[in-house]
């Protein structure tokens, strides 16, 4: 049976909250660890975008102000890795684990994110990165919370329910906006689910689900296919 047949979301949350191991897993850690030595990095030199941001939520939550602002910084260099990157970092931090732990979750992160970007025929308007790659950072948050597979789906869904900006802004401080709001977004999504809030089962792929809403084609094969087993980020 292919894990398109299960439902998309299920397999997606499945695959964030399984253990992982061969040759190809360990390709994807090696890229994400690459990706956190220069996230780490261009963190040390925040960008006038973030900083600007940093003041403007001075009133917001400590982590989530911190990841916003984390996120933004890394969106010049890290483009579609940022959210994904800064969500990793912020949710190990906050659950107490390691440097290990950050590059797991930030290769789960990838995965989805890459799945997705090959599976959704995103509608022109949309922000591509803020969209998939916000996914894939709910995916690394949840992976570096250690929730299991249904607190993953709802943290997967109740980012998928914020997934938004618009393309238009590309190049503008507004694109770092974006980034930094997708990270935010994750890291809120998978504390809330930790503590019991819910989503949809289906919010990728349902009737009215995230594909439904942005896209004009999902192939839940691309997504769901071998996930797990081939790791498709670790081509690139």
């Amino acid at each position: 049976m292919s894990r398109a047949a299960v439902g998309a979301s299920e397999a997606v949350a499945t695959f964030v909250a399984g253990r992982h191991a061969g040759p190809e897993f360990d390709d994807a850690l090696g890229t994400a660890r690459a990706r956190l030595i220069a996230a780490l990095t261009a963190l040390q030199t925040p960008t006038a975008t973030s900083e600007l941001a940093s003041r403007a939520l001075a009133s917001y939550g400590t982590p989530l102000r911190r990841v916003f602002a984390e996120a933004t910084t890394l969106a010049a260099a890290a483009r579609g890795d940022a959210p994904i990157v800064a969500a990793a970092l912020a949710s190990s931090e906050l659950a107490g684990r390691g440097e290990t732990d950050v590059i797991e979750a930030i290769a789960v992160g990838r995965e989805v994110a890459a799945r997705l970007e090959r599976a959704l025929s995103l509608d022109a308007p949309w922000n591509a990165t803020a969209v998939v790659a916000g996914i894939g950072a709910a995916a690394a948050a949840a992976r570096a919370m250690g929730l299991d597979v249904d607190a993953a789906r709802h943290a997967i869904g109740l980012a998928a329910t914020q997934a938004a900006g618009l393309g238009v802004v590309d190049g503008t401080p507004a694109d770092a906006l974006a980034c930094g709001k997708a990270a935010a977004d994750a890291v809120e999504a998978a504390l809330l689910a930790r503590h019991g809030f819910t989503a949809a089962s289906a919010s990728l792929e349902g009737r009215r689900g995230l594909a439904a809403l942005m896209a004009s084609n999902v192939d839940e094969a691309a997504l769901c296919d071998d996930l797990g087993r081939r790791w498709i980020s670790a081509e690139r």
